[in-house]
């Protein structure tokens, strides 16, 4: 399958979310429809035209299956569908999703307030629920992240020259964590096989399996991300392809965007020092940049409820947390300096794991959780390279990083152990503010909301649906438990 096309399907994808959105802000005059249409156009021809010969070195229709059947179970296995258990950020997650649903758009809620969040990943299923009710949304958000996953893990398939060395990259990124359990170890606690280990310390890095369960939407914009810098890495993606993602991703993910940032800057520096910049690398992203407008206003707007600054941590407490969850992932991969996704690549991803957990974006630990995903993607597909005889390394090397393997995937196991045996999560019968309240009541709403005098005036909606907040005693009909150790 031409690689070219199936790497246009979550372009496609993201794009149609961008015109969702214009209509979900209440922009609907038929020009803005016209530019979209004619810019997405431009940015497809652009995307799908052969500059080399390997850029059509696509996975077979059997991988590209494969692929898609693994990320259909895991996005079931997170609580998707509603077939099993889903974590406790679905419950906002779902009152979003419902708000969305059965709402006129654009609307903002009896505070004035209107929704400002990464909403990407909940426009189509919103669609499809507004017509097919709530069971039609869930599976649209099912079946819309487990295509968008699946295509990426087939095209990611192909940085891998046989079957074998694929199935190990695979199993060493599905694996990939932190010692998260040596951690809770440490602090005195004693896991339960079905316990949320990753809390143990006063920041967090996600596992490979955290990050498609609780936040499928920040891990399919970072791991997109990774990709195509990895694919421009090999030549197999231009500059202007790699260039055009950080928009495009934005309105799923802006921490997992900022998070690629780094490595976009070095890709720039080194094709401009390599003379290898073209008319073509412009285009793309100005056409990205273009079609995304309206949503980079909407991130934005009111960013100074949000904020960023510096989040101290006791030096102790960090050198502990960078012991347990990357020195020695890092030790290992230096031996790969020489290595394609080694050099500059291994040192900005080192960067980015050492420097994420003193910034903070808003009220939590998000920063370091979201804007890692890049880096911890680059990280584990470099030692699936080691693994797989990308690269030399000693026997005792492969044995250590088994090992470490073994013992951080005890925390995607029980986030799967955890899926299994808790009861599947009851369908959202309360809005957002309400959901938000049942579990972090604590924490402010400003990442979720912004005044609707603070939307930038372009894309103001004019006269909003202003919708009711009479909710019901209870969100859920039953009762959603809560993982130990959460």
């Amino acid at each position: 399958m031409p690689a070219t096309l199936l790497f246009s399907v979550p372009i496609g994808w993201l794009a149609y979310d961008l015109l969702l959105l214009c209509r979900f802000l209440g922009l609907d005059h038929p020009a803005l429809y016209a530019a979209w249409a004619v810019l997405t156009a431009g940015m497809f021809w652009l995307v799908t035209l052969p500059r080399r010969d390997d850029l059509h070195a696509g996975p077979t229709i059997a991988t590209l299956l494969a692929c898609l059947g693994v990320a259909t179970l895991l996005m079931l296995l997170g609580g998707e569908g509603r077939f099993f258990y889903a974590n406790l950020d679905w419950q906002v997650r779902d009152a979003v999703l419902r708000d969305m649903t059965v709402n006129p758009w654009p609307f903002v809620y009896a505070s004035g307030d209107m929704l400002r969040a990464p909403i990407g990943m909940y426009l189509i299923p919103a669609v499809a629920g507004k017509a097919f009710g709530q069971a039609g949304a869930d599976l649209a958000l099912l079946g819309q992240n487990s295509l968008l996953l699946g295509v990426l893990l087939a095209i990611g398939s192909t940085l891998y020259g046989t079957v074998p060395k694929r199935l190990i990259a695979l199993t060493v990124f599905l694996a990939f964590s932190g010692l998260d359990v040596l951690g809770q170890i440490k602090i005195g606690n004693t896991p339960a096989p079905t316990a949320h280990l990753e809390g143990w310390a006063p920041t967090q890095f996600s596992s490979t399996i955290t990050l498609a369960f609780w936040v499928p939407q920040h891990a399919i914009a970072g791991w997109f991300g990774a990709l195509g810098f990895l694919l421009w890495r090999v030549r197999r993606l231009g500059l202007g392809g790699l260039l055009m993602l950080p928009p495009l991703v934005a309105l799923w993910s802006p921490l997992a965007a900022m998070g690629l940032m780094p490595f976009i800057l070095y890709a720039c520096w080194y094709d401009l020092r390599q003379r290898r910049i073209a008319v073509l690398d412009i285009a793309l992203p100005i056409f990205a940049t273009a079609i995304a407008l309206p949503a980079l206003l909407y991130i934005a707007a009111a960013g100074d409820q949000v904020g960023a600054r510096f989040f101290p941590l006791h030096p102790a407490h960090y050198l502990l947390f960078e012991t347990l969850e990357a020195f020695p992932f890092l030790l290992v991969a230096w031996a790969g300096w020489r290595a394609r996704f080694g050099g500059a690549v291994l040192a900005i991803t080192a960067a980015m794991l050492l420097i994420a957990p003193l910034i903070q974006v808003g009220w939590w630990i998000d920063f370091a959780m979201r804007a890692t995903i890049p880096a911890l993607a680059i990280l584990a597909l470099h030692l699936g390279d080691m693994l797989g005889g990308g690269w030399p390394a000693s026997a005792r090397r492969k044995s250590a990083l088994i090992g470490l393997l073994a013992i951080g995937s005890l925390t995607g196991l029980s986030e799967i152990a955890r899926a299994l045996t808790f009861p599947a999560s009851p369908p959202p019968r309360c809005g957002f503010s309400r959901a938000w309240d049942e579990t972090f009541s604590a924490w402010p709403k400003a990442s979720y909301l912004a005044p609707l005098d603070a939307m930038p005036p372009a894309i103001r909606p004019a006269d909003p649906a202003r919708v009711s907040t009479a909710d019901p005693v209870r969100c859920h009909d039953r009762a959603w438990p809560r993982p130990a150790l959460f």
